[in-house]
Protein backbone atom coordinates (compact mmCIF):
# COMPACT_ATOMS: atom_id res chain seq x y z
CA UNK A 1 0.00 0.00 0.00
CA UNK A 2 1.11 3.80 -0.26
CA UNK A 3 1.96 5.78 2.45
CA UNK A 4 -1.45 7.49 2.59
CA UNK A 5 -0.32 10.18 5.21
CA UNK A 6 1.08 13.56 3.31
CA UNK A 7 3.03 16.23 4.11
CA UNK A 8 6.05 18.49 2.57
CA UNK A 9 3.74 19.52 -0.86
CA UNK A 10 0.21 20.78 -1.52
CA UNK A 11 -2.69 18.81 -1.30
CA UNK A 12 -5.29 18.50 -3.84
CA UNK A 13 -9.04 19.11 -2.63
CA UNK A 14 -9.24 14.96 -2.58
CA UNK A 15 -6.70 14.71 -0.06
CA UNK A 16 -7.20 17.97 2.50
CA UNK A 17 -8.80 16.67 5.91
CA UNK A 18 -11.93 18.63 6.57
CA UNK A 19 -11.44 22.50 5.27
CA UNK A 20 -14.85 22.31 3.94
CA UNK A 21 -15.86 25.53 4.70
CA UNK A 22 -12.37 27.29 3.81
CA UNK A 23 -12.49 26.21 0.84
CA UNK A 24 -15.87 26.98 -0.36
CA UNK A 25 -15.23 30.43 1.17
CA UNK A 26 -12.30 31.15 -0.77
CA UNK A 27 -13.90 29.61 -3.80
CA UNK A 28 -17.08 31.92 -3.90
CA UNK A 29 -14.17 35.07 -3.21
CA UNK A 30 -12.89 34.06 -6.41
CA UNK A 31 -15.61 33.71 -8.64
CA UNK A 32 -17.87 36.08 -7.12
CA UNK A 33 -15.37 39.05 -7.42
CA UNK A 34 -15.01 39.56 -4.16
CA UNK A 35 -12.00 40.23 -1.54
CA UNK A 36 -10.57 37.84 0.92
CA UNK A 37 -7.89 37.47 3.86
CA UNK A 38 -6.84 33.92 4.50
CA UNK A 39 -5.04 34.01 7.55
CA UNK A 40 -2.80 31.63 9.55
CA UNK A 41 0.56 29.85 10.46
CA UNK A 42 2.81 28.05 8.43
CA UNK A 43 2.12 24.46 8.41
CA UNK A 44 -1.83 24.73 8.94
CA UNK A 45 -2.53 24.07 5.27
CA UNK A 46 -3.07 27.61 3.50
CA UNK A 47 -1.60 26.60 0.60
CA UNK A 48 -3.56 23.34 -0.48
CA UNK A 49 -7.02 25.11 0.75
CA UNK A 50 -5.85 27.92 -2.44
CA UNK A 51 -4.95 25.14 -4.52
CA UNK A 52 -8.50 23.00 -4.25
CA UNK A 53 -10.36 26.14 -4.36
CA UNK A 54 -8.33 27.20 -7.30
CA UNK A 55 -9.00 23.70 -9.32
CA UNK A 56 -12.22 24.02 -8.75
CA UNK A 57 -13.29 27.31 -9.97
CA UNK A 58 -10.74 26.40 -12.64
CA UNK A 59 -12.80 23.18 -13.87
CA UNK A 60 -15.87 25.52 -13.75
CA UNK A 61 -14.52 28.04 -16.38
CA UNK A 62 -12.79 30.68 -14.02
CA UNK A 63 -9.61 31.90 -14.85
CA UNK A 64 -7.22 32.35 -11.95
CA UNK A 65 -3.43 33.93 -11.59
CA UNK A 66 -2.13 32.41 -8.53
CA UNK A 67 1.60 33.33 -6.97
CA UNK A 68 3.47 33.03 -3.63
CA UNK A 69 5.21 36.28 -3.33
CA UNK A 70 7.90 34.92 -1.71
CA UNK A 71 9.05 32.71 -4.79
CA UNK A 72 9.53 36.86 -6.49
CA UNK A 73 12.95 38.16 -5.43
CA UNK A 74 11.21 41.73 -6.33
CA UNK A 75 8.27 43.25 -7.00
CA UNK A 76 9.04 44.31 -10.20
CA UNK A 77 9.51 40.81 -11.14
CA UNK A 78 5.81 39.66 -9.99
CA UNK A 79 4.32 42.71 -11.57
CA UNK A 80 6.25 41.10 -14.98
CA UNK A 81 4.83 37.76 -14.07
CA UNK A 82 0.77 39.23 -13.86
CA UNK A 83 1.18 40.90 -17.48
CA UNK A 84 2.36 37.91 -18.95
CA UNK A 85 0.06 35.15 -17.39
CA UNK A 86 -2.66 38.34 -18.03
CA UNK A 87 -1.58 37.84 -21.65
CA UNK A 88 -1.78 34.43 -22.06
CA UNK A 89 -5.06 33.92 -20.17
CA UNK A 90 -6.74 36.78 -21.23
CA UNK A 91 -6.11 38.31 -25.01
CA UNK A 92 -7.34 36.04 -27.17
CA UNK A 93 -5.32 35.13 -30.30
CA UNK A 94 -1.18 35.64 -29.88
CA UNK A 95 -1.46 37.60 -33.05
CA UNK A 96 -4.01 39.87 -31.06
CA UNK A 97 -1.86 39.44 -27.76
CA UNK A 98 0.69 42.25 -28.08
CA UNK A 99 -1.93 44.63 -29.03
CA UNK A 100 -3.74 44.30 -26.20
CA UNK A 101 -1.49 44.32 -23.30
CA UNK A 102 -0.60 47.69 -24.54
CA UNK A 103 -3.72 48.91 -24.24
CA UNK A 104 -4.43 47.55 -20.87
CA UNK A 105 -0.76 48.35 -19.22
CA UNK A 106 0.51 50.91 -21.68
CA UNK A 107 1.45 53.00 -18.43
CA UNK A 108 4.02 49.95 -18.13
CA UNK A 109 5.08 50.34 -21.48
CA UNK A 110 5.53 46.61 -21.60
CA UNK A 111 7.51 44.51 -23.78
CA UNK A 112 5.96 41.22 -24.41
CA UNK A 113 7.43 38.06 -25.79
CA UNK A 114 5.86 34.45 -26.72
CA UNK A 115 7.96 31.24 -26.68
CA UNK A 116 5.64 28.70 -29.22
CA UNK A 117 7.19 25.64 -27.69
CA UNK A 118 6.44 26.47 -24.38
CA UNK A 119 3.21 28.29 -25.21
CA UNK A 120 4.36 31.13 -22.58
CA UNK A 121 4.14 34.85 -22.64
CA UNK A 122 7.09 36.74 -20.78
CA UNK A 123 6.79 40.32 -20.24
CA UNK A 124 9.38 43.04 -19.24
CA UNK A 125 8.28 46.69 -18.17
CA UNK A 126 10.34 49.74 -17.90
CA UNK A 127 8.87 52.07 -14.58
CA UNK A 128 8.38 55.52 -15.31
CA UNK A 129 10.65 57.75 -13.81
CA UNK A 130 10.65 58.27 -9.97
CA UNK A 131 7.66 55.30 -10.22
CA UNK A 132 8.34 52.35 -7.12
CA UNK A 133 7.81 49.07 -7.53
CA UNK A 134 4.23 49.10 -5.48
CA UNK A 135 3.32 51.54 -8.22
CA UNK A 136 4.14 49.17 -10.62
CA UNK A 137 2.69 46.31 -9.18
CA UNK A 138 -0.84 48.24 -8.46
CA UNK A 139 -0.43 49.23 -12.54
CA UNK A 140 -0.22 45.64 -13.38
CA UNK A 141 -3.07 45.15 -11.68
CA UNK A 142 -4.96 47.83 -12.94
CA UNK A 143 -4.28 46.42 -16.54
CA UNK A 144 -5.47 43.17 -15.43
CA UNK A 145 -8.78 44.62 -14.43
CA UNK A 146 -9.05 46.47 -17.72
CA UNK A 147 -8.51 43.08 -19.75
CA UNK A 148 -10.84 40.99 -16.97
CA UNK A 149 -13.90 43.45 -18.34
CA UNK A 150 -13.40 42.10 -21.76
CA UNK A 151 -13.38 38.46 -20.41
CA UNK A 152 -16.63 36.20 -19.77
CA UNK A 153 -15.13 34.79 -17.53
CA UNK A 154 -14.81 34.87 -13.82
CA UNK A 155 -11.55 36.48 -13.18
CA UNK A 156 -9.41 36.63 -10.07
CA UNK A 157 -6.12 36.83 -8.62
CA UNK A 158 -4.49 34.60 -5.28
CA UNK A 159 -1.66 36.07 -3.49
CA UNK A 160 0.24 33.90 -1.18
CA UNK A 161 2.66 35.00 1.59
CA UNK A 162 1.06 38.51 0.87
CA UNK A 163 2.97 40.19 3.83
CA UNK A 164 6.22 40.12 1.27
CA UNK A 165 4.44 42.83 -0.54
CA UNK A 166 4.09 44.66 2.03
CA UNK A 167 7.19 43.86 3.74
CA UNK A 168 9.47 45.02 0.35
CA UNK A 169 7.73 48.00 -0.77
CA UNK A 170 6.86 49.24 2.67
CA UNK A 171 3.99 50.83 4.05
CA UNK A 172 3.60 52.89 0.67
CA UNK A 173 2.84 49.23 -0.62
CA UNK A 174 -0.29 49.06 1.32
CA UNK A 175 -1.58 52.56 0.28
CA UNK A 176 -0.88 51.62 -3.41
CA UNK A 177 -2.43 48.76 -4.00
CA UNK A 178 -5.45 49.15 -2.05
CA UNK A 179 -6.00 52.23 -4.27
CA UNK A 180 -5.68 49.74 -7.02
CA UNK A 181 -7.53 47.09 -5.56
CA UNK A 182 -10.48 49.11 -4.20
CA UNK A 183 -11.26 50.51 -7.70
CA UNK A 184 -11.87 47.17 -9.77
CA UNK A 185 -14.60 45.64 -10.23
CA UNK A 186 -13.93 42.93 -12.68
CA UNK A 187 -10.94 40.88 -10.72
CA UNK A 188 -11.82 38.87 -7.60
CA UNK A 189 -8.44 38.77 -4.77
CA UNK A 190 -7.79 36.42 -1.94
CA UNK A 191 -4.47 37.60 -0.04
CA UNK A 192 -2.91 35.03 2.05
CA UNK A 193 -0.32 35.00 4.53
CA UNK A 194 1.61 33.28 7.39
CA UNK A 195 2.65 36.28 9.36
CA UNK A 196 -0.76 36.40 11.52
CA UNK A 197 -0.24 39.49 13.79
CA UNK A 198 1.24 41.64 11.16
CA UNK A 199 -2.26 40.86 8.90
CA UNK A 200 -4.14 40.81 11.51
CA UNK A 201 -2.67 44.08 12.40
CA UNK A 202 -2.78 45.49 8.62
CA UNK A 203 -6.26 44.48 7.75
CA UNK A 204 -7.81 44.80 11.53
CA UNK A 205 -6.37 48.40 12.68
CA UNK A 206 -8.34 51.37 10.92
CA UNK A 207 -5.54 53.66 10.77
CA UNK A 208 -4.09 51.26 7.68
CA UNK A 209 -4.85 51.32 4.04
CA UNK A 210 -6.07 47.24 4.23
CA UNK A 211 -8.87 47.89 6.94
CA UNK A 212 -12.16 46.75 5.69
CA UNK A 213 -10.69 46.38 2.73
CA UNK A 214 -12.07 42.76 2.32
CA UNK A 215 -12.91 39.80 4.68
CA UNK A 216 -10.82 38.10 6.77
CA UNK A 217 -10.60 34.43 7.12
CA UNK A 218 -8.94 32.66 10.06
CA UNK A 219 -7.17 28.64 9.59
CA UNK A 220 -7.03 27.50 12.75
CA UNK A 221 -6.00 23.40 13.54
CA UNK A 222 -8.35 21.00 11.58
CA UNK A 223 -10.57 19.74 14.52
CA UNK A 224 -9.85 16.99 16.07
CA UNK A 225 -13.15 15.03 15.51
CA UNK A 226 -12.07 15.45 12.04
CA UNK A 227 -8.20 14.15 11.84
CA UNK A 228 -9.23 11.31 14.47
CA UNK A 229 -11.07 9.30 11.77
CA UNK A 230 -8.88 10.00 9.28
CA UNK A 231 -5.17 9.30 11.13
CA UNK A 232 -7.00 5.61 12.39
CA UNK A 233 -8.41 4.85 8.61
CA UNK A 234 -5.16 5.29 7.57
CA UNK A 235 -3.27 2.66 9.91
CA UNK A 236 -6.58 0.36 10.02
CA UNK A 237 -6.59 0.22 6.11
CA UNK A 238 -3.14 -1.19 6.22
CA UNK A 239 -4.36 -3.59 8.82
CA UNK A 240 -2.71 -2.16 11.65
CA UNK A 241 -4.18 -2.61 15.36
CA UNK A 242 -4.23 1.25 16.64
CA UNK A 243 -4.15 2.16 19.77
CA UNK A 244 -7.07 4.93 20.66
CA UNK A 245 -4.11 6.69 22.81
CA UNK A 246 -1.97 6.11 19.76
CA UNK A 247 -4.13 7.93 17.61
CA UNK A 248 -3.83 11.17 20.64
CA UNK A 249 -0.49 10.62 20.84
CA UNK A 250 0.12 11.93 17.08
CA UNK A 251 -2.02 14.94 18.04
CA UNK A 252 -0.68 15.74 21.35
CA UNK A 253 2.62 15.63 20.13
CA UNK A 254 2.07 17.23 16.50
CA UNK A 255 -0.11 19.86 18.70
CA UNK A 256 -2.69 19.87 16.22
CA UNK A 257 -1.05 21.28 13.48
CA UNK A 258 -1.81 19.44 9.88
CA UNK A 259 2.07 19.36 8.48
CA UNK A 260 3.41 18.31 11.91
CA UNK A 261 0.45 15.27 12.18
CA UNK A 262 1.10 14.07 8.77
CA UNK A 263 4.59 13.79 9.01
CA UNK A 264 5.01 12.14 12.55
CA UNK A 265 1.70 9.56 11.08
CA UNK A 266 3.65 8.79 8.51
CA UNK A 267 6.85 7.71 9.99
CA UNK A 268 4.85 5.42 12.42
CA UNK A 269 2.62 4.08 9.93
CA UNK A 270 6.94 3.23 7.70
CA UNK A 271 7.62 2.09 10.65
CA UNK A 272 4.32 -0.02 11.39
CA UNK A 273 4.47 -1.00 8.03
CA UNK A 274 8.20 -2.46 8.32
CA UNK A 275 8.03 -4.88 11.41
CA UNK A 276 4.13 -5.60 11.29
CA UNK A 277 3.39 -4.49 14.80
CA UNK A 278 0.96 -3.00 16.41
CA UNK A 279 0.62 1.32 16.54
CA UNK A 280 0.89 2.27 20.21
CA UNK A 281 1.14 5.45 22.26
CA UNK A 282 4.72 4.31 22.65
CA UNK A 283 5.52 3.99 19.36
CA UNK A 284 4.50 7.36 18.36
CA UNK A 285 7.11 8.36 20.83
CA UNK A 286 9.96 6.64 20.05
CA UNK A 287 9.02 7.73 16.19
CA UNK A 288 8.85 11.35 17.41
CA UNK A 289 12.17 11.31 19.20
CA UNK A 290 14.12 9.60 15.90
CA UNK A 291 12.60 12.54 13.75
CA UNK A 292 14.03 15.11 16.75
CA UNK A 293 17.34 12.99 16.37
CA UNK A 294 16.95 12.87 12.21
CA UNK A 295 16.77 17.12 12.31
CA UNK A 296 19.56 17.54 14.98
CA UNK A 297 21.69 19.76 12.79
CA UNK A 298 18.45 21.89 11.94
CA UNK A 299 17.23 22.41 15.99
CA UNK A 300 21.15 22.82 16.80
CA UNK A 301 22.19 25.51 14.79
CA UNK A 302 18.91 27.27 15.77
CA UNK A 303 19.69 26.82 19.28
CA UNK A 304 23.20 28.12 18.89
CA UNK A 305 21.91 31.63 16.73
CA UNK A 306 19.50 32.33 20.16
CA UNK A 307 21.04 34.79 22.95
CA UNK A 308 21.37 33.19 26.78
CA UNK A 309 17.73 34.91 27.23
CA UNK A 310 16.02 33.69 24.32
CA UNK A 311 17.01 30.12 25.13
CA UNK A 312 15.53 30.41 28.15
CA UNK A 313 12.26 31.85 27.01
CA UNK A 314 12.03 29.38 24.53
CA UNK A 315 12.23 26.40 27.57
CA UNK A 316 9.87 28.31 29.22
CA UNK A 317 7.52 28.30 26.10
CA UNK A 318 8.15 24.44 25.36
CA UNK A 319 7.79 23.60 28.94
CA UNK A 320 5.00 25.44 30.24
CA UNK A 321 2.73 24.92 27.31
CA UNK A 322 3.45 28.85 26.44
CA UNK A 323 0.76 30.21 29.07
CA UNK A 324 1.80 32.15 32.68
CA UNK A 325 4.82 33.06 31.08
CA UNK A 326 5.25 36.34 32.67
CA UNK A 327 4.45 34.83 36.45
CA UNK A 328 6.67 35.96 39.09
CA UNK A 329 7.36 32.14 39.84
CA UNK A 330 7.93 30.87 36.20
CA UNK A 331 10.30 33.49 35.66
CA UNK A 332 12.15 32.82 38.61
CA UNK A 333 12.03 29.20 37.30
CA UNK A 334 14.06 29.99 34.08
CA UNK A 335 16.35 32.64 35.88
CA UNK A 336 15.65 35.73 34.02
CA UNK A 337 15.42 39.11 35.82
CA UNK A 338 11.76 40.49 35.63
CA UNK A 339 8.45 39.74 33.41
CA UNK A 340 9.57 41.99 30.85
CA UNK A 341 12.97 40.73 30.30
CA UNK A 342 10.59 37.39 29.60
CA UNK A 343 8.49 38.99 27.68
CA UNK A 344 11.29 40.75 25.77
CA UNK A 345 12.90 37.75 24.65
CA UNK A 346 9.65 35.93 23.72
CA UNK A 347 8.69 38.81 21.24
CA UNK A 348 12.31 38.32 19.86
CA UNK A 349 11.45 34.58 19.42
CA UNK A 350 8.10 35.01 17.71
CA UNK A 351 9.96 37.84 15.30
CA UNK A 352 12.55 35.01 14.56
CA UNK A 353 10.14 32.67 13.69
CA UNK A 354 10.95 30.35 16.59
CA UNK A 355 7.31 30.68 18.05
CA UNK A 356 4.21 31.76 17.55
CA UNK A 357 1.16 33.53 19.05
CA UNK A 358 -1.99 31.86 19.24
CA UNK A 359 -4.83 33.66 20.14
CA UNK A 360 -8.08 32.56 20.81
CA UNK A 361 -10.97 33.05 23.20
CA UNK A 362 -9.75 36.64 24.54
CA UNK A 363 -5.98 34.38 25.37
CA UNK A 364 -2.70 34.64 23.99
CA UNK A 365 -0.67 31.47 24.11
CA UNK A 366 2.48 30.84 22.71
CA UNK A 367 3.28 27.81 20.63
CA UNK A 368 6.61 26.41 19.53
CA UNK A 369 6.88 26.59 15.21
CA UNK A 370 7.90 23.52 15.02
CA UNK A 371 6.34 21.66 17.94
CA UNK A 372 8.72 18.56 17.21
CA UNK A 373 11.24 21.22 18.31
CA UNK A 374 10.08 20.74 21.77
CA UNK A 375 11.48 16.77 21.37
CA UNK A 376 14.55 18.36 20.37
CA UNK A 377 14.92 20.14 23.91
CA UNK A 378 13.56 17.19 25.63
CA UNK A 379 16.09 15.05 24.44
CA UNK A 380 19.64 17.53 24.40
CA UNK A 381 19.00 19.98 26.50
CA UNK A 382 18.37 20.53 30.46
CA UNK A 383 14.46 21.90 30.69
CA UNK A 384 13.79 22.59 34.19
Amino acid sequence: MTNPFEYGRELSGAEIVDRTDEVDRVARTLTDGGRLFLIGPRRFGKTSILRAATERVRAEGAVVLRYNAEAYPTLTTLAERVVSDAAKALTGPVRKAGKRVQEAFGALRPQLSYDPLSDTFSASLTAAKGQTEPALLSDALGGLDRLAATSSKPVAVVIDEFQRVVEDGGVAAEGQVRAAVQSHDHVGYVFAGSKTRMLAEMTGDEGRPFYRLGARLFVGPVPRDDFRPFIRAGFEDAGFDVEDAAVEAVLDLAEDVPYNVQRLARDVWAEARADGTAVTAERVRATLEQLARRDDPFYTQTWNGLSATQKKALLAVAAEGGTGLYAGAVVRAYDLASPSTMRTAVKALVKAGVAREQETQGAVRYRLEDPFFAAWLRLFIAVP
